[in-house]
C-alpha cells in the first residue's frame, strides 16, 4: 500500500479533538446543517443526507452498497439498521479498523450484513456492479477526486446512487484571502471570552485564521483534503444531473473552529443562530465549504 496511506492509517488510528471544538459535535450546528440539506433541522449528524438517501432508495432497500473510507463504520451502521442497505461492503486502510467495524456491526446487530475490505479500494475496478456508492467525508481524502468519481461511476448498477457528503473546500486547506477575511471579521465581533483555545486557556485564538503550510499538512495526514477544491467540477462533469447541496462552513468550519468550543448552551444560543445565517447566505454566494450530492448512473 501508498506509504502515505500507512501514515494517514496512523494518524486516524489516534486522532482526538477537544471536546465540542468541531461543528460536527454541536447539536446546533447539526440541525442547522440538516435543514439545508433535507428541509428540516433533525437530530443527528448525517440525518439529513440519511433522509436524502431513503427518499432515492427503491423499495426494500439498496441491496449491495460500498463506503470507501468508513472509519470505524458507525455512519453505515445507521443506514443498515433503518433497512436503507441491506449489505454494506466497507472499504478502509488500517487493519485496526478490521475489528472495529466488526464489533460495532455486532453492538448493532448486522454482523451477517457486513463485508469489509482492508486496502486502498481504489487501486482495482470495483468486483461487482453496487446499487449505492457512499462518500461521506472520505472523498477528500483521496489523491485524485475526480479517478475517484470515475471509479464509482464504474462501479454503479444501472440507476444506481452515488452519495456523497464531503468537505469540497480548497485543497490542503489552502484558504483563500476572502474566506481568512471573512473568518477574521467574525472573530472581530466576539468578545475576548469566546478567544481562550479548548486545549490551552492560556493561549487565545488568533482573530485571524492562518492557513496551515503544505509541509503541516503532509506531515500530519498526507490525505488530508487532498484534492478537496476539484470535487464539485468532477462531479459535475461525471455526474451532470447531479443534485448538490452547498451546506456551508466558512463560519462554523473556518471562524468557529476551536473558538466554538467557548460558546455557551443556551446564552450564546442566538449568537450562533445569527452566524450560521450569515453562512447560510455566504453558502448560497459561493463560499461553501462543504457539500451533499446525489447523482445516479445512466
Amino acid at each position: 500500500m501508498d506509504d502515505r496511506l500507512e501514515v494517514a492509517a496512523a494518524r486516524w488510528a489516534v486522532r482526538q479533538e477537544a471536546a465540542h471544538s468541531r461543528w460536527w459535535s454541536h447539536p446546533r450546528i447539526v440541525r442547522h446543517v440538516n435543514r439545508l440539506v433535507c428541509g428540516e433541522p433533525i437530530d443527528g449528524p448525517h440525518a439529513g443526507f440519511n433522509r436524502l438517501i431513503q427518499q432515492a432508495a427503491p423499495s426494500g432497500g439498496f441491496g449491495h452498497a460500498i463506503s470507501v473510507g468508513c472509519g470505524s463504520g458507525g455512519k453505515e451502521m445507521k443506514l443498515l439498521q433503518q433497512g436503507i442497505v441491506q449489505h454494506f461492503h466497507l472499504c478502509e486502510i488500517g487493519e485496526h479498523r478490521r475489528e472495529q467495524i466488526f464489533a460495532k456491526a455486532g453492538d448493532h446487530g448486522v454482523a451477517d450484513r457486513v463485508t469489509v475490505h482492508i486496502g486502498n479500494a481504489l487501486d482495482r475496478p470495483p468486483d461487482r456492479a453496487f446499487d449505492l456508492i457512499y462518500w461521506n467525508n472520505a472523498l477528500h481524502h483521496m489523491f485524485d477526486a475526480r479517478a475517484a468519481l470515475l471509479w464509482s461511476k464504474a462501479g454503479l448498477s444501472v440507476g444506481g446512487v452515488l452519495a456523497m457528503d464531503d468537505f469540497v473546500g480548497p485543497t490542503r486547506f489552502q484558504w483563500t484571502e476572502a474566506e481568512l477575511d471573512l473568518a477574521a471579521r467574525v472573530r472581530t465581533l466576539l468578545p475576548d471570552r469566546f478567544l481562550p483555545h479548548p486545549r490551552n486557556q492560556q493561549v487565545m485564538i488568533p482573530r485571524r485564521p492562518k492557513r496551515p503550510t503544505i509541509e503541516e499538512m503532509l506531515a500530519a495526514d498526507p490525505t488530508e483534503a487532498a484534492d478537496s477544491q476539484a470535487i464539485l467540477d468532477a462531479l459535475m462533469e461525471i455526474f451532470p444531473k447531479a443534485e448538490i447541496v452547498p451546506t456551508g462552513g466558512v463560519v462554523y468550519h473556518l471562524a468557529l473552529n476551536d473558538v466554538l468550543a467557548n460558546f455557551r448552551v443556551g446564552e450564546d444560543d442566538s449568537l450562533l443562530d445569527a452566524l450560521l445565517l450569515l453562512d447560510e447566505t455566504l453558502a448560497g454566494q459561493g463560499h461553501s465549504h462543504y457539500a451533499v450530492a446525489l447523482g445516479r448512473a445512466s
